[in-house]
């Protein structure tokens, strides 16, 4: 309960390194260009670096998931190629959530999938993007994910 406590208050974090990137980077309407993704993917290292040194818990645990967001469960990921359960579990955690509402958000660059078009890209990224294990728990437990989406909804996320 202490670590689910503890990443419901550092996981809102996982984007912090962003302050680093250039706005019209972040705010680009279109794709971003091979270069500017480069830059794009130096977030999470940035991220990292902001709390890596805090003898706090929230901020020890949020420099970890800034920095491990983005890995993958089959290794492709970034910034350090971590694969499976070298991604801690936090991170693993935090990226099912951060894909599922990025995916159902309005961005400058895109407009929101609709709910299930969302869920099944979660379980389509089973065993690649995602731990298996985590999936099949998002799966067990979507009435509640949805339950506590509804509860705190933006008018950005998606419909159904």
């Amino acid at each position: 309960k202490e670590d689910a406590f503890t990443l419901k208050l550092a996981s809102p974090m996982h984007d912090i390194g962003k302050l680093g990137v250039p706005e019209d980077i972040l705010k680009k309407p279109g794709k971003l260009t091979k270069e500017e993704f480069e830059i794009m993917k130096a977030h999470p290292f940035l991220g990292y670096e902001v709390f890596q040194n805090s003898k706090k818990q929230i901020l020890k645990m949020a420099s970890i998931v800034a920095h491990e967001h983005h890995e993958k469960w089959d290794g492709s990921g970034y910034p350090r190629g971590l694969k499976g359960k070298q991604i801690s579990l936090v991170a693993r955690i935090t990226a099912i959530a951060d894909v599922f509402d990025a995916l159902g958000s309005a961005r400058s660059y895109k407009k929101a999938w609709t709910l299930n078009d969302t869920i099944d890209f979660v379980n389509e990224q089973s065993g690649k993007h995602f731990d298996p294990e985590l999936v099949k728990i998002f799966n067990e437990n979507i009435n509640d994910i949805l339950f506590i989406r509804k509860k705190f909804r933006t008018e950005n996320f998606c419909t159904i």
